[in-house]
């Protein structure tokens, strides 16, 4: 027979899809934090009832790793873990790493470690999340602590992609340590978190940002409502509901919303709480359940409650109902299962309910069973509950028709459990804060399940052909002036599904800074620190994008003529203004906006590096306070420090792991020029970065001499400059602020 160009395609192209399980073998994965189902389930037969977690003789305990342990879930996919962890924790090194395990044996296969740089996230929160994997390339994706996000290569540990997004869109990582789980929809991997970005998008907003996953590429940007309450680590799930596919998640403005995960179109949300929701709703078919421990969007005198949702319609016709509601049941953490129309939650003290899943009728309230503080996911598998506790409690119990039944329990002393018990292989993977258990029964048998492989069917795309959604790839992009954007135009229908794009594609650009080109944006030459908006037309229906167009350097901003901060700064806007200090224009941190303490602004492209930033900055003391003034360049900070009166390099503020401090009194309502010079030296096969800061009086001579010089042996090795300010009630003012390569620099 012989095989058409097509055949030889298709043929080429099915051989990729199976790679990874030509490489591995096959194997029962557990691919997302809450499995392949989004649901906490899973279809196994064999697991055990019981547990001994010191691995005595007979012990069912396959193996257990001591120096492992942590917040995070670990994943299965391929035969292997994969899990979020410190690294080198408490040296001058620590940084966060993706931990890759052999399943069966507990030995590691490989580690891709990286540095967590101008964050406020501590070192016992890293792994706050987990990463997901995707099945069909083998691929890993993580976002780390300080909001780096990471294709790796889930065969060798190799990084294939990154992004910084807290530079690039502004993403916040707090001391909270609320770190997003990404999920992966077909040629797409979707992350979201708090971002405080540029242009129309510079308020705070829990957004989602979809990119293609093999290549980084951004796809679309979607939001939620502005100035939101919290950061938050609630996840996404999908679902099929009357033909519509949709990513459902908790967000940090209270409300659970639905999205198009093809387009990021939002369809549905619904308020539940004044704060940021944590724990990530459960989707089962078109019903939605949800829960919170804080104020009640309807009455904020009581705290927490569960919540059952319908979903109903699809398009701009999609919507969302109550089905039932009950306050004070206050579950904020904890995720829960429904087994055989009903739902099992734990609250966060530890305390069961099961509620029947459409009537919301209480068959268990408040029932005592293991524990008194709760945080992880709930598991079900092989007819079984598996619950871990904060306070290192746990129990196995099985569903019945009035409650349940407690088959086991126990505690492990001096540790506790914020990750959730998974299962792959017919095996049971369990995480504490101190260790990482396998555990078996060896009958174990598994079904094989792909993320998403049970969503139903979505309505067939001939039923719809009509163009109502345009999208355009990059939905955002950084240039300098002179280069070009080869754009792509995809299209889409009400339900959210791809169609052909059609001939007859318009596509023109908002601003002066750059020109279109039949599919081609070209930034303009005397473009610099700008953004223009990209629309393309298609039958009368638009879709857009957005460019910052930036210069190489030098860079100098002296404010003058200008009312506000250049709109291609990330995260600037809406925290600063201009204002006129002494009769000369100038960049102000303001005090008014609410949360808005710290802040920090990323001025350009990430991969700068070997510079030096300077500029003229000036304190004014409110109710006995100075402000933090500081100086961003490499991924480390130089801070006039006010209360303390000191000057700091640093990279990571919640773990001082390179530091150096030194004291530096200084006035308020007196400018001052500060100079921040990063330089990477070798030292034999090694890369050190050498930070030099200095300090001066602005109308003094510069001084010769360094005010404080610090070392990284584990440098961070490009990094856009940009500036920080910690100024609660005190304002801060900056001006001619420069940006040159080192050469330049002296």
């Amino acid at each position: 027979m012989k095989l058409t160009l097509r055949d030889r395609w298709l043929w080429s192209l099915a051989s990729l899809m199976l790679m990874p399980a030509l490489l591995y073998g096959q194997s029962a994965d557990w691919p997302y934090w809450r499995g392949p189902n989004m649901d906490g389930s899973a279809e196994v037969t064999g697991l055990p009832e019981d547990w001994d977690p010191d691995g005595g003789e007979g012990s069912n305990v396959v193996w257990k790793r001591d120096d492992l342990g942590g917040p995070c879930t670990p994943i299965a996919m391929n035969g292997r873990l994969y899990s979020i962890q410190r690294y080198l924790p408490s040296t001058s090194r620590e940084g966060e790493r993706v931990v890759c395990l052999d399943a069966e044996s507990g030995e590691t296969i490989w580690e891709n470690n990286y540095n967590v740089w101008l964050s406020d996230v501590p070192a016992e929160r890293i792994g706050w999340s987990s990463v997901v994997g995707d099945q069909e390339t083998g691929n890993i994706y993580v976002l780390g602590a300080c909001d780096i996000f990471l294709c790796i290569d889930g065969n060798t540990g190799e990084t294939l992609w990154k992004v910084p997004l807290h530079e690039q869109f502004g993403m916040l990582s707090t001391y909270g340590g609320r770190t997003n789980f990404p999920i992966v929809h077909e040629d797409l991997v979707i992350i979201s978190g708090i971002i405080i970005n540029w242009g129309d998008y510079a308020k705070p907003n829990h957004r989602l940002l979809a990119m293609d996953k093999k290549t980084g590429e951004f796809v679309w940007f979607s939001g939620t409502r502005d100035l939101p309450y919290d950061t938050t680590y609630s996840a996404p799930s999908l679902v099929t509901v009357n033909g519509q596919r949709q990513l459902i998640l908790g967000c940090g403005d209270g409300s659970v919303w639905g999205f198009q995960p093809r387009t990021g179109k939002p369809l549905w949300n619904y308020q539940l709480s004044l704060r940021g929701l944590f724990a990530t709703p459960l989707v089962v078919g078109d019903m939605v359940f949800c829960s919170h421990s804080e104020e009640n969007a309807d009455d904020a005198s009581v705290m927490g409650a569960v919540a059952g949702l319908k979903i109903s319609g699809k398009g701009d016709n999609t919507e969302v109902t109550e089905m039932w509601k009950h306050l004070e049941v206050v579950s904020g953490y904890s995720e829960p299962v429904y087994v055989d129309g009903r739902v099992y939650w734990v609250d966060d003290r530890c305390k069961m309910w099961v509620f029947d899943a459409k009537t919301g009728e209480p068959i268990v309230e408040r029932k005592a069973f293991a524990g008194s503080r709760q945080r992880s996911a709930l598991l079900y598998a092989d007819g079984k509950i598996y619950v871990t506790t904060e306070n290192g409690r746990w129990a196995i119990v099985e569903p019945t028709e009035d409650g349940f039944d407690v088959l086991s329990k126990g505690r492990i002393r001096d540790t506790g459990f914020g990750a959730s018990p998974i299962v792959a292989n017919g095996k049971l993977y369990i995480q504490s804060t101190t260790a990482m258990y396998c555990v078996g029964s060896g009958e174990g048998k598994q079904t094989q399940a792909t993320l998403g492989g049970k969503l139903e069917p979505e309505t067939p795309v001939s039923e719809d052909t009509e163009i109502a959604q345009v999208q355009i790839v990059p939905c955002e992009a950084l240039v300098q002036p002179g280069q070009t954007i080869e754009y792509t135009v995809n299209v889409f229908n009400a339900n959210g599904q791809k169609l052909e794009t059609p001939d007859g594609v318009t596509i023109t650009v908002d601003g002066k800074a750059a020109k279109i080109d039949g599919n081609k944006l070209i930034a303009n030459q005397d473009a610099a620190h700008t953004g223009v908006d990209v629309v393309a037309e298609v039958n009368g229906v638009k879709g857009d994008a957005r460019v910052r167009i930036v210069p190489p350097l030098p860079w100098k901003f002296t404010f003058d003529g200008m009312t506000d901060p250049p709109l291609s700064w990330v995260g600037a806007r809406y925290r600063h203004v201009i204002r006129d200090i002494d009769g000369s224009p100038a960049l102000t941190k303001v005090t008014t906006i609410p949360k808005g303490a710290r802040s920090r602004a990323w001025m350009g492209p990430s991969d700068l590096s070997e510079y030096t930033i300077s500029a003229d900055v000036r304190g004014k003391r409110m109710s006995a306070q100075l402000p933090d003034i500081g100086l961003t360049a490499h991924g480390y900070v130089l801070d006039l420090m006010g209360q303390s009166q000191q000057l700091q390099i640093r990279t990571w503020s919640a773990q001082l792991r390179m530091a150096e401090t030194v004291d530096f009194p200084w006035e308020e309502d007196k400018w001052y020029r500060m100079k921040f010079r990063v330089d990477l030296e070798s030292e034999g096969a090694a890369t050190v970065a050498v930070l030099r800061g200095k300090v001066w009086p602005r109308d003094e001579e510069e001084p010769k001499d360094w005010t404080v010089t610090a070392r990284d042996e584990s440098p961070n090795l490009a990094s856009s400059p940009g500036l920080y300010g910690n100024a609660k009630v005190a304002e801060l003012y900056l001006d001619n602020i420069e940006v040159v390569a080192n050469d330049d620099s002296e």
